[in-house]
Parts: C-alpha cells; structure tokens; sequence
C-alpha cells in the first residue's frame, strides 16, 4: 500500500463516519474531565482567592509578598505543639488564619464570621480550629487532643502552602 493509498481510506466517508461517534464520546468525557477539575478547585477556593488577590494587586500596583512573619509564626506555632503548649498554639493558629484571611480580602469580625463564605479553602478544618479556640476562651480547663491538633497543622502547613505563604523550607 502506498501513502497516497493510506490518505485515501483515511479519509473515506466509512472510516469517517465509524469513528464519528467515538470522537463525540471522548469529546464529551473530556469536557467532564475538565468540568470536575474546574468544580474542584472553585470548591476548594484556591482560585476565587487568587483571583481576589491578584486583581487587588494589580488595581494597588503593588505585587504580593507574603509578610515573613507568617513563615517564623507557623514555625512558632510548630515549636508551640511539639513543645505541650496546645493551648498557646491553637490560639495563635486561629489568630494567624483570621490575618491571613483578612488579608485575601475575606470579611468578618472573626475567624468563625469568615467561615460563612464557601469559597475559603480547608473550610472544615478552620471551623474545628475556631470552635476549639473558642471552647478554650470559655472553659480555662478544656483538654485538647495532641494528635488531632497535629492532624489540624499538618493540614493547615499545606493550605498555607497553597497559598503561597511558606514554602517547603518551614517544616523541620
């Protein structure tokens, strides 16, 4: 068979019109391929805050530097947990969120009130963190579990990263 021959059955209408409905399916599951990743990260809210953000950066003329403080605060935190301080570290956890939120442009009087909005990323581990800062405003004798408030960091270490606050060198 030459090439010419080749082209020539490529291009006839039976082989067209047998690989018509393959072409529609895989069309359509790439379009669902790329429906789910797009819903994903809107549910996560990593893109709408980014967005905030860098059109808040663009109309100030001013480009985002995250502040080195949040870096050595996750790192004081860090030393917070490993060290027994739970009570000290969830506080200062919360605090540190509710600026970092209030910086990406979310509003409320606190870390709980900005938790109303959908779109903030790892929104179900911020609300455990709230409610825990909380119980430990009221109740001076509230007993924290060690291993879920490391689960919490180490969840919180990766949203932080997505972000753009710390990068890889934070953790020990």
């Amino acid at each position: 068979m030459t090439t010419n021959e080749i082209i020539q059955l490529l291009e006839s209408k039976e082989v067209i019109s047998f690989f018509f409905p393959f072409k529609i399916v895989f069309i359509l599951a790439s379009l669902l391929v790329l429906y789910g990743i797009g819903y994903y990260y809107l549910k996560q809210g990593i893109i709408l805050g980014d967005v905030k953000r860098r059109t808040k950066d663009f109309l100030s003329f001013q480009r985002y530097t995250p502040p080195r403080s949040f870096s050595s605060r996750t790192k004081e935190i860090s030393n917070m947990l490993d060290m027994g301080d739970y009570r000290r570290g969830v506080l200062r956890m919360e605090s540190l969120f509710f600026e970092l939120l209030k910086r990406f442009d979310y509003s409320g009087k606190n870390l709980m009130h900005m938790l109303e909005d959908e779109s903030i990323p790892d929104r179900d581990n911020l609300k455990r963190l709230a409610e825990l800062a909380e119980a430990l405003r009221k109740d001076k004798n509230y007993s924290l579990n060690p291993e879920e408030l490391q689960d919490l960091f180490n969840s919180f270490e990766e949203t932080l990263k997505k972000f753009g606050v710390i990068t890889d060198e934070v953790q020990d």
